[in-house]
């Protein structure tokens, strides 16, 4: 590896990956590194909308709502097989802090603002509402409304997709490096160090960009010895709930009683994901954690729209929160701007910028943002950013693979593959092909194959049980958090992977771990991780 770059970028989050790959396409020697796994922080923790912003406009952001809708346009294009268009039903109460009237100009200001093409939002009458949604508390229902918008299922492969297509755009990119030092030095710009698991490493570059988002201010506290305050840090916490026949099958928009915050109901995975909270959190970043509070608030919103027994507290499979990086400022989170910021840091460390703000709908305007101004600082004119009409990795179209003979994928795993790698779908059955062992089913409810953690490995960067199963497979958040997958892991892991008993055994733990912090309930043992003895070839 060269220790020479025209940019280093700090954060391996939804925004650093998508600077890199359009620094990258822009022609700029780039070279990421990531503390942790891609995707981990926010941009895997998040409401997994892709919007405009209903609530933006309350706020009078404008600018901010008309860029989030240019943007879902664009991912719907460059990204269809991970964004896709969905509904949002927007019931109406009697008692809601925000009455029809007003509810109606804001759709009608989204309809104006939104690119030619998109669907208008429509009026629902009471009748009409209770069709789509019968278990709403029809008392004091009133009607509704139904808007368009759309939905990222897999928000963590927006993320993979984005370091994959920085990859094949030459782009050097690495996770759990954490960045230790940064230094400038005369006449090259800086010098950054950073910590992999086999020892100390570093490289030069003309410029920076910290894109660590909640952890902006603690990397330039902790690399660069300097005080600072730049963001206001937000925490918001999700529950997800076991599906059933009263839940909604689509997604609903709904308001706390509380304090009149948007809480969205949506189907996911199979499970409902309802959120998200909105707190300020002071102190440590790193020990962000949702509360029994925030769990009420989310359950007292449900208890308020839905009719008895819809929701039950026992009815939560887990929780999960995403800490959001917001421009400092002092009041309630929620009145907060959501557009990015590029701030420039000066004297010694010109030539360094840190981005951070913005939601994952606007990522690429916020990556296209920020590499021009990596080039403004080096005093060159911007090449064209090409990242709106280039798709993502996966987004071309679906091949219909031939299958050799006596080979045969169900059509759960076929359909499985095309929604969460979708071009990219074909290696992996190839890969099972050659290798027959590797279409072994590891998960009946979803259709997920062998083939998948081995390619997760290979190919994304995957460098544990807890990557593979939460932000490659997406198997970490259905029902049974992967469960079914764990007697199969060692198998694959020593015959295809190569590694060994003692990384295997931590990774079970670790898994465990991660599941106990959000759920508090085993999901293996010792024995059920270990595969028959015959089956185990070292």
């Amino acid at each position: 590896m060269t220790d020479e770059y025209d940019l280093i970028i700090i954060g391996g989050g939804i925004n650093g990956a998508a600077i890199c790959r359009d620094a990258s396409m822009r022609g700029l020697k780039t070279l990421l590194l990531e503390m942790n796994d891609f995707a981990a922080g926010a941009s895997g923790h998040n409401g997994r909308m892709i919007h405009g912003g209903l609530r933006y406009l309350e706020n009078g952001d404008f600018p901010m709502v008309i860029e989030a809708l240019q943007e879902r346009n664009t991912l719907l294009k460059i990204a269809p097989h991970l964004v896709k268009p969905s509904t949002l039903l927007i019931p109406i109460f009697e008692s809601s802090r925000n009455p029809a009237w007003k509810v109606k100009l804001g759709l009608m200001a989204l309809d104006i603002l939104a690119p030619a093409g998109f669907p208008r939002h429509k009026k629902l009458n009471k009748k009409a509402a209770m069709a789509r949604i019968p278990t709403f508390r029809s008392q004091e229902l009133a009607g509704g409304f139904l808007m368009y918008d759309a939905f990222a299922e897999f928000a963590e492969r927006l993320t993979i997709e984005n370091v994959l297509s920085a990859k094949e755009y030459g782009a050097e990119l690495h996770n759990y490096a954490c960045v230790t030092k940064i230094v400038p030095e005369p006449g090259v710009g800086f010098r950054v160090t950073w910590q992999e698991k086999n020892g100390k490493k570093s490289a030069t570059a003309r410029s920076v960009v910290n894109a660590t988002g909640a952890w902006t201010d603690k990397v330039i506290k902790n690399a660069m010895g300097q005080q600072s305050s730049l963001t206001t840090i937000a925490l918001g916490s999700f529950i997800v709930v076991k599906a059933n026949e009263n839940t909604p099958n689509e997604a609903v928009f709904l308001e706390s009683r509380q304090d009149g915050r948007p809480i969205i109901v949506t189907p996911w995975q199979d499970n409902i994901l309802i959120g998200t909270t909105d707190r300020v959190v002071s102190g440590d970043v790193d020990e962000a954690a949702t509360s029994e509070v925030e769990i009420a608030y989310l359950m007292d919103a449900l208890s308020n729209t839905f009719k008895a027994g819809t929701f039950k507290r026992s009815d939560i499979i887990f929780t999960y929160m995403g800490v959001r990086p917001l421009p400092f400022a002092v009041g309630p989170s929620r009145k907060i701007t959501r557009k990015h910021v590029i701030h420039h840091h000066g004297l010694s460390y010109a030539g360094m910028i840190s981005v951070y703000g913005g939601k994952l709908s606007t990522f690429r305007r916020l990556a296209e943002d920020a590499v021009n101004a990596v080039f403004k600082l080096r005093g060159k004119r911007a090449p064209k950013s090409l990242t709106a009409e280039t798709p993502l990795p996966g987004a071309g179209q679906v091949e219909q693979i031939q299958f050799n003979e006596g080979f045969c994928l169900t059509s759960a795993t076929t359909s499985r593959l095309a929604k969460i790698y979708g071009s990219k779908s074909a290696l992996i059955i190839e890969m099972a092909q050659d290798t027959p062992d590797l279409a072994t089913v590891i998960d009946t409810d979803s259709g997920a194959i062998a083939a998948e953690m081995v390619y997760a490995v290979r190919h994304e960067f995957a460098r544990s049980l807890i990557d593979i199963l939460l932000r490659r497979l997406m198997l970490g958040h259905r029902a049974n958090r992967g469960r079914e997958v764990l007697p199969h892991f060692r198998n694959i892991a020593l015959r295809h992977l190569g590694w060994c008993d003692d990384k295997i055994d931590t990774d079970l733990v670790e898994f465990n771990n991660y599941l106990n912090a959000t759920t508090g309930a085993r999901f293996w043992n010792s024995n059920e991780s270990n595969p028959p003895e015959r089956e185990v070839k070292k």
